[in-house]
């Protein structure tokens, strides 16, 4: 059973790529159901997957939230699958906090928060909104400035971009994969205000970044 907030709302579409995506995984359907309602229903979230046990996620995008029951009564979650969950998202744990299940499931995976079994819906969306801000929080420190200096590994890459080459070549020459010189390249845009990799080429010239023809620049190591 998959559930998610309605895209003909109006304004859904402009907002999508903003909101908190979240994952529930939870055995009893009520406590499912509750948890899908409670955060559809809230501004800032978008449901994209609601399943039984957190090992049958199949999420296609990245998820911001993941909300895992630990049922007494039923098998634990996976603790595996629970801590590699946690390295790229929120984890929130639904279980008895004061069990000690639950205390060592926290410590064995990284959980971020424990909201108890039976907590309201209130308790239930107070903690969702108290871990999106930590998401938002993070996407802001990811966000490149406009107009921050490059970083040493940025000015490398944008100086094989001025030579011509391709992002192909730029990853086989700095040892990296092509996505990550992708990476680069969107970061350097942004920093040096540029809509198109011609228009960053000329900015990283006029910041001194990529050497104008007939000059030469120092080594990056000494930038």
């Amino acid at each position: 059973m998959t559930a998610s907030v309605n895209p003909a709302e109006p304004g859904w579409h402009g907002r999508k790529s903003q909101l908190c995506t979240v994952a529930i995984a939870a055995r009893h359907p009520l406590v499912r159901a509750g948890a899908v309602w409670a955060a559809a229903a809230e501004n800032g979230f978008r449901v994209v997957e609601s399943v039984e046990s957190v090992e049958t996620l199949v999420a296609d995008e990245p998820l911001d939230l993941v909300v895992v029951e630990s049922d007494p009564l039923g098998p634990p979650p996976c603790a595996t699958t629970v801590a590699r969950l946690a390295v790229t998202s929120k984890v929130l744990l639904l279980a008895s906090t004061s069990d000690k299940a639950t205390r060592a499931l926290v410590a064995d995976t990284g959980a971020h928060l424990v909201v108890e079994h039976d907590a309201e819906v209130a308790d239930l969306v107070a903690a969702l909104h108290r871990l999106a801000a930590e998401v938002v929080a993070g996407r802001a420190e990811d966000r490149p400035q406009r107009g921050a200096p490059l970083s040493r590994r940025e000015i490398e890459t944008m100086r094989h971009i001025g030579a011509g080459l391709t992002y192909r070549q730029v990853a086989r020459r700095m040892g990296l994969s092509e996505a990550t010189v992708g990476t680069y390249a969107r970061r350097i845009r942004e920093k040096l205000n540029a809509a198109t990799k011609v228009e960053m080429v000329v900015n990283a010239m006029e910041f001194g970044y990529v050497a104008r023809p007939g000059t030469v620049l120092a080594s990056v190591r000494n930038v």
